[in-house]
């Protein structure tokens, strides 16, 4: 399992998180949502678990080992992945060169990292390695980027581009994923599409995958579990079905006095 243990972080007066203690992970491939209003702590949690921030107190324990001292890089070796709420891809690179360079990205982390290996297997890593293409071939149909694949990131619609920064992700051979708002700017007519098929890529390889989601449709539709957390702390967990019956959460949410 992935655990967040007494998680604490503050900026100054603000208490971003407030001894949270949470677990990802309780059964292999659960997709679990983050929900909560806006400043309630979640993209600190995020960040928290993957290392961008360091917490004031408390740890991350990943499958056992405690992991809070440890770098971003360090923890996508160990199979912590996460994605951004902006779509960070290369622009000018195809989707197929995008997908091979997370590919040669984590090849360089488990085989020695130089520039010159690495920019020199940027380009001859298909050649060399028939399954890489093979793997590269998987993820592009998984994401439903075929009639796509030529095509430079730059140029591909906004839901599109979301797949492929995940696809990308992907590529790292996550256990864990966390994904930060990923329908964020996405057209109403996308986000199911969107969500459906990170859905089923997860479920297809058995990722544990963690959303922050602002959509209660989508997270009452695709949700195995809910974290709802306000004010940095923990306002309960449990299936989807709190979104209807937890009144305070509705509240919370959306503005619902019952």
């Amino acid at each position: 399992m992935l655990e967040a243990k007494g998680l604490k972080k503050s900026f100054g007066n603000i208490q971003a998180t407030d001894d949270v203690s949470v677990e990802f992970g309780q059964e292999e491939g659960e997709l679990v949502f983050i929900v909560g209003p806006n400043g309630a702590g979640k993209s600190t949690l995020i960040n928290l678990l993957t290392g961008l921030l360091e917490p004031d107190e408390g740890s991350v324990v990943l499958d056992g080992e405690e992991i809070t001292g440890l770098r971003p890089d360090e923890r996508v070796h160990k199979g912590l992945v996460r994605s951004f709420q902006v779509v960070k891809v290369f622009e000018e690179m195809t989707v197929r060169e995008n997908i091979r360079t997370a590919i040669l990205i984590k090849e360089q982390m488990t085989g020695g990292w130089t520039p010159s290996s690495f920019f020199g297997g940027l380009f001859s890593l298909a050649d060399e390695h028939e399954e890489v293409e093979g793997k590269i071939d998987d993820l592009i149909e998984q994401f439903r980027l075929e009639d796509a694949a030529e095509t430079v990131a730059d140029e591909l619609p906004h839901g599109d581009r979301k797949l492929l920064d995940v696809a990308m992700s992907f590529a790292l051979d996550p256990n864990y994923l966390l994904l930060d708002e990923p329908t964020s700017g996405v057209s109403a007519q996308e986000t199911d599409y969107v969500i459906e098929t990170i859905v089923e890529v997860s479920e297809q390889q058995n990722v544990t995958t963690v959303t922050i989601e602002h959509d209660m449709d989508l997270v009452k539709g695709y949700a195995d579990r809910v974290i709802a957390l306000h004010q940095g702390s923990v306002h309960g967990e449990g299936p989807p079905s709190m979104l209807e019956t937890d009144q305070e959460l509705r509240r919370l949410l959306l503005g619902v006095e019952e």
